[in-house]
């Protein structure tokens, strides 16, 4: 029973161990200037349906210009072979995240949607305004 029960922790650690490492969520992460945006989750493509969703939402801190708003083109899909794809017109779920104006401690939340491309095999997601942040999907 003993060698029984190691054999079943040493698979486990070496299947740990072969996983890619990828962001547990929800997962918030900060912009340069000082908004915060948080990923509740991800969908990626599959064989079957080409699109990947990620549910996100962007919340303004206490010190953010009048002009702020959340603007869904900021954010990127990249893929294992270096490129990116941007978010599709089409959303896949509902509700969408729409250019939303944003004053100081307010948030929206949405879902936004790429189109990736057949074989394609999705590495994170990016928002980029600024300096790029990322959350690590694969």
């Amino acid at each position: 029973m003993r060698f029984g029960a190691f054999l079943a922790l040493l698979v486990s650690v070496v299947l740990l161990a072969a996983s890619p490492a990828s962001a547990k969520l929800p997962k918030r992460l900060t912009t340069p200037t000082g908004n915060f945006i948080t990923l509740y989750a991800f969908d990626g493509p599959s064989s079957k349906h080409a699109v990947a969703s990620a549910d996100v939402e962007i919340c303004t801190s206490a010190h953010t210009p009048k002009v702020t708003e959340a603007y869904p083109p900021f954010f990127t899909l990249s893929l294992t072979n270096g490129s990116s794809v941007h978010i599709s017109a089409n959303t896949a779920k509902s509700p969408a995240l729409h250019v939303t104006p944003l004053g100081p401690k307010q948030c929206v939340r949405g879902w936004i949607s790429f189109a990736v491309p057949a074989g394609a095999h999705v590495s994170a997601l990016v928002y980029t305004y600024g300096k790029p942040i990322r959350w690590k999907l694969g």
